[in-house]
């Protein structure tokens, strides 16, 4: 009964809690502009860990990107090849919440060619993990169908 108590508590709260709105439409698969390559990463719905929002950021020596990932959204960056680091971390505005630690992986994007990472994000009791994966394309294409692209210029909504 605790148990229950505290979960329909933590929704309540959650419930009002800030987000970001993605208004970059439906997901469609464009045509990659030559010589470019395009990194995509997805985040499907959940449970209450859903309404975590993480601050993304692409970057390499040469570039930089940063995006906010609601739950069921995507980000799409066409970016020059080579390798970046992802970064996933909690957003400077304390509005937004994310309890996971911070964390970031290196991916190689070839000319050409589309990287799909999805952000899993799980819980059990107390204990939170996120992590990316890489994922297949027809895995990520099933997926996306559903999800509003997040933009760069997406502002948070208290």
């Amino acid at each position: 009964m605790k148990k229950l108590l505290g979960i329909l508590v933590l929704g309540l709260l959650l419930n009002g809690c800030a987000t970001v709105k993605p208004t970059g439409g439906l997901y469609k698969d464009t045509t990659l502009e030559s010589e470019k390559s395009r990194i995509i990463i997805f985040r499907r719905g959940g449970s209450l860990i859903s309404y975590d929002v993480p601050s993304i950021r692409i970057r390499n020596d040469s570039y930089f990107e940063k995006a906010f990932l609601p739950s069921k959204s995507y980000i799409q960056d066409d970016v020059n090849p080579g390798k970046y680091t992802i970064f996933v971390g909690k957003a400077s505005d304390p509005a937004l919440v994310w309890r996971f630690d911070p964390f970031e992986i290196d991916v190689r994007v070839r000319k050409n060619e589309t990287v799909f990472l999805e952000l899993v994000t799980w819980s059990v009791g107390y204990v939170s993990r996120a992590k990316i994966e890489i994922v297949d394309k027809e895995f990520a294409s099933n997926k996306l169908k559903s999800l509003q692209r997040a933009l760069p210029s997406d502002i948070i909504d208290k």
